[in-house]
């Protein structure tokens, strides 16, 4: 016996209010729980957290190559793969400052301090575009909690951190003096 169309439109919105665990009997399990974002499109893939960091690696060669397009799309494809990894994030946003991208390179540097909030390369990309945004306390916060993580210097980021402050208070200093030489 046919259906009538009222049976089969009510058969069609119940269809709709369907969970996603109620999804597509056919759809394999890991893309299911791709799609509710149980697991990474890395995972997904198969891709290693070793295979991820060697694309990081000629993601990075690149970037100091100035090779910045490419290594825009590998670090862009590296957070889409792997969106919680803040080496990706803090990567894409140094890429993103080399195209003087700033907006963009916040964004990416601050959503990996929400991650980790020790990522001391992401501390210092923050503090430096606050610092040039005029935000000289968010600044400079930033770049000290970056050397209190790193304080023995090892990396490149804490080192220009350290000389930015040095210079600032060199600068603090000489502006402080100029109003007692003048008396």
């Amino acid at each position: 016996m046919p259906v009538s169309s009222k049976a089969a439109s009510s058969k069609a919105v119940s269809n709709k209010a369907e969970s996603p665990k109620d999804g597509p009997k056919d759809a394999p399990p890991l893309a299911e729980e791709l799609i509710r974002g149980e697991v990474t499109l890395g995972q997904f893939l198969g891709l290693s957290n070793d295979r991820l960091y060697k694309y990081a690696a000629t993601g990075h060669q690149m970037l100091q190559a100035g090779r910045t397009k490419v290594a825009l799309q590998i670090f862009e494809g590296l957070v889409a793969a792997s969106p919680h990894d803040t080496v990706f994030r803090a990567q894409l946003g140094a890429a993103y400052m080399t195209v003087d991208r700033v907006d963009d390179a916040f964004e990416a540097y601050d959503q990996a301090l929400r991650f980790n909030s020790s990522n001391v390369d992401a501390l210092v990309g923050r503090g430096e575009i606050l610092l040039r945004r005029g935000k000289v306390p968010e600044g400079l916060k930033d770049l000290g909690k970056a050397i209190e993580y790193d304080p023995a210097l090892r990396r490149k980021s804490t080192q220009r951190a350290r000389g930015t402050l040095l210079a600032l208070k060199k600068q603090a200093e000489q502006a402080k003096a100029k109003p007692a030489a003048k008396k």
